[in-house]
């Protein structure tokens, strides 16, 4: 498994150098598009959503988008927290890559919420406001009407 935490931008090059050796893996992909920080290729990535265009950038990998919807801070600060945990969304096509991540989310003291398949990451991007609010998985759920 490979956690992919990079500035967006850097995605297709890693894409390009790395395929071959990230070929079949299950690939955790934390990475948002940030057109103020990325540029162009960016608003494209948002517009059709970062699953879907980090698929297209890494091909051949297991992707299951996870991570990106919680700062590092909060991920440092807010594992394993008492009371309700906070939720990390999920989505990937790949049944087994997200029962894998969904295990690691779990081991790292969070909640696991699996959206549904690629093309619903979307749904959790960081231009969507989810990250803002810190939701807990029953939350989340609500908000997401899953």
């Amino acid at each position: 498994m490979i956690l992919l935490a990079v500035p967006y931008a850097a995605t297709p090059q890693i894409g390009r150098d790395l395929a071959g050796e990230l070929a079949g893996k299950v690939l955790l992909d934390a990475g948002n598009p940030r057109p103020e920080r990325d540029g162009p290729m960016a608003e494209e990535a948002r517009e059709l959503g970062a699953g879907l265009a980090s698929q297209r950038f890494l091909p051949g990998v297991r992707l299951v988008r996870a991570f990106n919807a919680i700062s590092a801070h909060n991920l440092r600060n807010q594992a394993h927290r008492s009371g309700e945990k906070l939720a990390i969304p999920l989505a990937g096509d790949d049944e087994a890559a997200l029962e894998v991540a969904a295990r690691l989310v779990t081991d790292a003291g969070f909640d696991p919420v699996i959206v549904g398949p690629l093309a619903t990451a979307k749904r959790f991007d960081f231009a969507s406001g989810i990250s803002a609010r810190m939701p807990t998985a029953r939350e989340l759920r609500e908000i997401l009407g899953l």
